[in-house]
């Protein structure tokens, strides 16, 4: 079978490979916390989970003081999430990770940040 044949294969259903990689998190701002994704929808995404992993552990640590002081632009819940915003596995460990794990409640009733350490 010819590589580019494997590759519809795979494709078609079997396992699929995103098309992306962003870095979803919260935001501490003035007036409270906001969801965020970066790169922001509707600009192209990171093309490796590597390089999303090593730029939400960048962000972490950019952020580390503002989040233990819960001042505007601390960042928490720091994942990496693929094209359909699906929580994506370390590539360290293949576990899921997420970096300043915080109990956020939505005003839908919802809590985040608890499910991934």
């Amino acid at each position: 079978m010819k590589i580019a044949d494997g590759l519809k294969i795979i494709e078609n259903g079997w396992i699929r490979k995103p098309k992306g990689f962003r870095v979803r998190f919260h935001k501490q701002t003035e007036t409270g916390i906001e969801a965020g994704l970066s790169p922001p929808p509707g600009t192209a995404p990171l093309d490796s989970d590597i390089t999303a992993w090593r730029y939400a552990w960048k962000l972490w640590k950019a952020t580390q003081t503002e989040s233990e002081t819960g001042t505007p632009g601390a960042l928490y819940n720091i994942t990496v999430v693929d094209d359909q915003d699906h929580p994506f596995r370390f590539y360290g460990t293949g576990e899921f990770k997420t970096y300043n794990p915080k109990n956020i409640h939505g005003g839908d009733g919802q809590t985040t940040g608890e499910v991934h350490t």
